[in-house]
This record gives C-alpha cells, sequence and structure tokens, in this order.
C-alpha cells in the first residue's frame, strides 16, 4: 500500500532527527588558566610522572577553579585510580589530560617553582616554603558565619598553608564555604574556628582568613 505523502515526510524528518542527536558534539577547545599551578615535590598519578614546578592547566567544560581542585585530588591518588567518570592520558612527563566525558582539563609543566611571596608570581605553593598570604582581599559584604565561626562584614587577606592551594582556589572555597553558614563543609573539609583556619586534613592543605588591617 502505497503510503501518503505526509506520513513518508514525518519519517524522513524523524530519521534526520535521529541522526543529529547520535551525532557527536564538536570538542571544545581548551582555555589556557591565568595562573599556574605548583606541585611542590616530583609526584605522579598512575603513570603520569608530574616534577616538581609550575604547571600550566588548559580547560574546556570546567573553570580553572574545578580544574585546581581535581587535579590537588588526583595528585592524591597517585595509583591513578582516579573518581569516576576522570580517566588520564600521558602524553609525556610533566604533560597529561584528564577526561570526563565532555568536561577536560591538560596539565603541562612550563618551569622551576617562582618562590613564594615574589610579587607577580601567578601561583601560591605553602609545604615546606612556609605560610603564604595571598595578594589583595576577600569582601564579605555582610555579617555572615560558618559554624561556629562569626565572620563580621569587611574586607579579609588569605593565608594558605600548605599543600598545592593556589590563592584564586581559597578564595573560590571561602566563598563557597559561606554559603554553609551551618559549617557542613565538604568532605575532607576541617573547619578550626578559633585560629580562624580550613584544613583538608587528605592532603595537608588549608587556608586561614584574617579581617583586613
Amino acid at each position: 500500500m502505497k503510503r501518503p505523502r505526509s506520513v513518508a515526510l514525518a519519517l524522513v524528518l524523524a530519521g534526520a532527527a535521529a541522526l543529529g542527536a547520535t551525532a557527536p558534539a564538536q570538542a571544545q577547545a581548551p582555555v589556557p588558566c591565568t595562573a599556574t599551578f605548583h606541585v611542590l615535590h616530583d609526584d605522579r598519578i598512575g603513570e603520569l610522572q608530574l616534577p616538581e614546578g609550575q604547571y600550566q592547566l588548559a580547560v574546556a567544560g570546567v573553570t580553572c577553579a574545578q580544574a585546581s581542585q581535581l587535579f590537588t585530588e588526583f595528585l592524591e591518588d597517585f595509583d591513578g585510580r582516579l573518581a569516576k567518570p576522570w580517566r588520564y592520558t600521558v602524553q609525556a612527563a610533566g604533560q597529561g589530560t584528564f577526561t570526563a566525558r565532555a568536561r577536560s582539563f591538560t596539565v603541562v609543566r612550563t618551569g622551576d617553582a617562582t618562590a613564594p611571596g615574589v610579587p607577580g608570581s601567578a601561583t601560591a605553593g605553602g609545604g615546606s616554603s612556609g605560610d603564604l598570604l595571598c595578594p589583595g582581599t576577600f569582601d564579605v559584604e555582610h555579617n555572615d558565619r560558618i559554624g561556629q565561626l562569626r565572620i563580621p562584614a569587611g574586607e579579609y587577606t588569605i593565608t594558605l598553608l600548605g599543600g598545592n592551594l593556589t590563592c584564586a582556589t581559597a578564595g573560590n572555597f571561602f566563598a563557597a564555604f559561606l554559603k554553609r553558614p551551618r559549617g557542613n563543609l565538604p568532605r575532607r573539609w576541617v573547619l578550626l574556628p578559633q585560629s580562624a583556619e580550613f584544613m583538608r586534613f587528605s592532603s595537608h592543605h588549608g587556608f586561614r582568613i584574617k579581617p583586613a588591617v
């Protein structure tokens, strides 16, 4: 039996839609991050060797702050068994790519570490080099609190307390923690209200806030 023209056209359109749904999306071009990431000592993630030094991150589908946080967490998984759905590939020593479906970021070693505290340094590494006061201040717009820590409105300095945390990432964490007035911080994070310190004990890094003078 001959199909009506309208039915045949509908079948063609449906087939085209199905093809469009299965066509792979064009890959997003990685965007370089402005700040670099300081790997404090020779490290590795599975087969990816990461010598101590500064690393340039480039992101696609994630922010630079998210990539910095993920890279920090992956450095704890030296066996290379990353949290699903993340996977990694090795391009060379000090160069690798981490992917999770449409999200990805690359890390490339760019050189030796810049001494902490040097003006113009885009990185922030603590560890054995000591605490590092981040440039600039963080503006708390109204009286706030995080658990037992009361945070009056005003300008605050952020000091890094070791590990692979950057000033930009610490600021992002502080902003996120201000949205948790009950003090229920993300997994592995602990608040020390007496010293206004936020520590991630599993990776031995954290930061301290203090009212700016």
